[in-house]
């Protein structure tokens, strides 16, 4: 692979995963288009990669599908027709069943499925023309497994890895790669930037479940405040499968992500979702009457 003459999107470059990437692509020589939601491309601007002749830093709201269409068009007239895509860019939002919002569910699958299917089917013509291309999806171990308050979240996940599955498939005979990444628990502040449900914000989730949030917000600090792996090192992993000749359609991103898919492959599915449940932190406060009821 001649990185001289090769052209890559990434999705959500202001920080984190996405803000690595693309000093590792610049690095190596790539033609690299960087987007950034609105609100926040003004400062992506201003930090030293985006001074690379090689970069170029574009807004783009993925749940805007007409955005998604021009600035392909645009890319490929400007820049070069895009030889890689990673879609990075995602929100998540913490909320029980109940009480997320109907606005903020769609939210949450547009911007983590549908934006990016729309950013693929965008890409595809150009990579099937020259029968090669890699896409990479970034999904996360709430994709291969799902926890309490992330219902939407890893329903947008799950749905992610479905559809880059039958990708896989579908895009093979034209020699375009399609891989998934799982990162888990990731130090960085860009991963504690999770949102809330409007209805919780607003005071008005049921009660019931305030033992849901506190136990799982703290819960999920305290893990990411004690793994070791950053943003860089998944960044690394993403890169290095970037460039792999026959990439797997799904890596670990960090190791935890590798120790959760093992327990999922040996344990029985009904002794690991009591094993799971068990696990929870507080679960013993939760619920009214939860001693009294079996999972």
């Amino acid at each position: 692979m001649n990185a001289t003459f090769q052209t890559v999107l990434v999705t959500g470059c202001s920080s984190g995963i996405g803000y690595e990437l693309i000093q590792l692509f610049d690095r190596d020589g790539y033609r690299i288009v960087a987007t950034a939601l609105p609100n926040s491309v003004e400062e992506l601007r201003q930090k030293p990669v985006a001074q690379s002749p090689r970069v170029t830093v574009v807004p783009l709201d993925v749940s805007d599908y007409g955005a998604i269409t021009r600035l392909v068009r645009q890319v490929a007239e400007t820049v070069g027709p895009i030889d890689i895509l990673i879609n990075n860019a995602g929100i998540s939002y913490r909320s029980t069943v109940e009480d997320m919002t109907i606005d903020d569910e769609q939210r949450q699958m547009q911007v983590n499925y549908l934006g990016p299917m729309h950013l693929i089917r965008e890409c595809l013509p150009h990579m099937r023309r020259k029968r090669s291309g890699r896409i990479i999806n970034i999904s996360s171990v709430g994709g291969m497994m799902a926890m309490p308050t992330m219902a939407s979240y890893s329903a947008s996940k799950f749905a992610l890895e479905g559809a880059s599955e039958s990708l896989w498939y579908e895009l093979r005979p034209w020699g375009i790669h399609v891989s998934l990444v799982r990162p888990g628990f990731i130090n960085s502040l860009a991963f504690t930037k999770v949102l809330y449900s409007k209805q919780k914000t607003e005071g008005q989730s049921s009660p019931e479940y305030a033992s849901h949030y506190e136990n799982m917000k703290s819960f999920v600090e305290r893990l990411m405040q004690r793994t070791p792996c950053t943003s860089n090192d998944v960044a690394r992993k993403i890169f290095k499968l970037s460039h792999m000749k026959r990439p797997p359609l799904r890596s670990a991103g960090t190791p935890d992500a590798r120790l959760f898919y093992f327990i999922r492959r040996v344990l029985p599915r009904s002794i690991y979702h009591r094993l799971l449940y068990g696990t929870l932190p507080g679960i013993k406060s939760w619920g009214p009457n939860q001693k009294n009821e079996k999972p």
